[in-house]
């Protein structure tokens, strides 16, 4: 059997183990002593009844009201229910489909203000062009070469000293959107230059054309057009319509 002194380590130990506050490690050691002493199982049975004693001696407390609700505050379930349902009012939906049909409006607007500024600087060409025919008619330098074609009709006015040449065709046939006509101006050793390129206005019966050239128009012996793809081409490819002899 221990000593006093050696037993009394373990005694000391013994109201922190039945508390539950004993370390891991003393907790083995007093686990250990206690199978072979029976005088220190007694004290951990005192004890424990002591201890349990005290804790049915404390009458239960219903914890205040105040704590309860921040405690609810702080479950998940409560911050979900916090965040409020994002709903669409009658007045908001009316609104955007004002903003819808806005936008809408506005887009069209910029269409059509496209396609009016377009038309609008197409005409301005013509009336140019148009004006440009009307005083060289007043020159009397101004020479104007018949179209010798079967489907079509027209007339080149040329001046060469001023170096100025309107062309003017009538039924001339409408090409596809693929498609574009091509006036090239040739010199006498057969080398082509393009002079315009242009597409007829099916609102007008003839098609009036500005020819121009970086070069003199007198060194230059003809006028022909052909059918080239949209936007033109380098040189001829395409079935020729007329030529004109200058």
């Amino acid at each position: 059997m221990p000593s006093d002194s050696e037993h009394r380590p373990f005694i000391e130990n013994i109201s922190a183990y039945a508390l539950g506050t004993l370390d891991a490690e003393e907790s083995s050691v007093l686990e250990a002593h206690l199978q072979t002493c029976a005088s220190c199982r007694d004290e951990l049975a005192a004890y424990r009844q002591i201890s349990g004693g005290l804790l049915m001696a404390i009458p239960p407390k219903a914890p205040p009201e105040s704590l309860r609700q921040r405690l609810r505050q702080h479950l998940p379930s409560a911050q979900k229910s916090n965040h409020p349902r994002r709903t669409w009012s009658f007045n908001q939906l009316a609104l955007g489909f004002a903003v819808v049909v806005l936008l809408a409006l506005n887009l069209f607007s910029l269409f059509q203000m496209q396609s009016y500024q377009y038309q609008q600087a197409k005409l301005t060409r013509e009336i140019q062009t148009s004006q440009i025919a009307l005083a060289m008619l007043a020159y009397p330098g101004t020479q104007s070469l018949a179209i010798n074609a079967p489907s079509v009709s027209g007339a080149l006015l040329l001046d060469k000293d001023r170096s100025i040449a309107v062309l003017i065709v009538w039924n001339l046939p409408q090409l596809k959107n693929s498609q574009t006509y091509q006036a090239w101006l040739v010199n006498p050793q057969g080398e082509r230059t393009s002079a315009a390129i242009f597409d007829p206005d099916p609102d007008l019966p003839f098609t009036s054309v500005s020819i121009t050239s970086t070069s003199e128009l007198s060194v230059f012996s003809s006028l022909g057009v052909t059918v080239e793809p949209a936007g033109g081409s380098k040189q001829p490819t395409g079935q020729r319509i007329f030529r004109i002899d200058f």
